[in-house]
């Protein structure tokens, strides 16, 4: 693995004054890593990947990229920084539905303004299996497929991570083991970080992932009933 993408140094969240949601984690993420967070409804794992992926301020401490603060960064700096190193998965995959799948695929290029003859949404459809299903829409997708869209999405700007928050949620389980599978194939073949925070500890063994687990507002490396 390679150096790292971000760190975590000392970051605590709170919603509500005294109610600490997340607090004081400290957690090095080096590229082409592959984590699972574990963790009841409500744990703060869904916090701590918003504040991982920048799409969250924390109420204290640092998100070093670079060696730098990057909640000190301007926003557009920041925001610039995000769209182009790092790729999001979400249980609902979210496409927008008057889009094709490949133009769906193809959108954080576009709003990136990247040169359409550098768009690889096509090539990455293909590599998750939607090759022949480029001009669909995703009405016509099952679930499977649509969620193989947003992996497409998600990795059409070669992110160095990418960060996924329950993205077998709504899946059935044989779905959800092809779509463990196709992880482990792209990120084998292009060297991404992954994140992924569910509260299904199996994804620990199909994603061959190494699992941390939130309770308590803190980052474990051992279960709650190890802990006991």
């Amino acid at each position: 693995m390679s150096d790292s993408v971000v760190v975590l140094h000392c970051i605590s969240k709170q919603y509500h004054p005294g109610v600490p949601v997340l607090a004081d984690i400290s957690w090095d993420i080096p590229g082409g890593a592959r984590y699972v967070i574990l963790g009841s409804s409500g744990s703060g794992k869904t916090t701590l990947l918003s504040i991982l992926g920048l799409l969250l301020r924390p109420s204290a401490g640092a998100i070093i990229v670079g060696g730098q603060d990057a909640w000190q960064w301007p926003e557009r700096r920041r925001a610039a920084w995000r769209t182009a190193n790092l790729g999001y998965v979400w249980q609902d995959a979210g496409l927008l539905p008057e889009l094709t799948v490949v133009e769906n695929a193809n959108l954080p290029l576009h709003i990136r303004r990247i040169p359409r003859k550098q768009w690889n949404g096509s090539d990455l459809l293909h590599r998750v299996g939607l090759g022949a299903r480029l001009r669909a829409y995703p009405h016509e997708l099952s679930g499977g497929e649509a969620q193989r869209v947003a992996i497409a999405r998600a990795l059409a700007g070669s992110p160095q991570l990418v960060l996924a928050d329950e993205p077998t949620g709504s899946l059935q389980r044989r779905q959800a083991v092809e779509i463990c599978q196709l992880f482990l194939e792209l990120q084998e073949e292009l060297k991404f970080g992954l994140v992924v925070a569910t509260h299904n500890e199996a994804l620990v063994r199909h994603l061959r992932a190494e699992p941390l687990w939130v309770y308590d507002g803190q980052l474990h490396a051992r279960s709650p009933r190890e802990g006991m």
